[in-house]
């Protein structure tokens, strides 16, 4: 999966201020298990990436496109 998506799930958690814990929790896996996802350690399922999508209450879609510039503008 594209390294994007796995920076995106951690930029929408932590705009979200949900911590690493609480989304593993939700996951039903450990929070290190989790922090190997948002890393991009490891190969993230379709079925994965839609159990993350609905604890961060978001659309897959959203995912795939969120950028974070949208939000902030970062000229100077």
């Amino acid at each position: 999966m594209n390294r994007k998506v796995y920076e995106n799930i951690r930029k929408i958690r932590e705009l979200k201020n949900l911590t690493r814990e609480y989304v593993a929790a939700e996951l039903k896996m450990s929070p290190s298990g989790y922090g190997k996802i948002e890393r991009g350690d490891v190969d993230l399922t379709v079925s994965k990436l839609i159990e993350i999508s609905k604890v961060l209450d978001v659309s897959t879609e959203f995912i795939f496109k969120f950028d974070i510039s949208l939000f902030f503008n970062d000229t100077k």
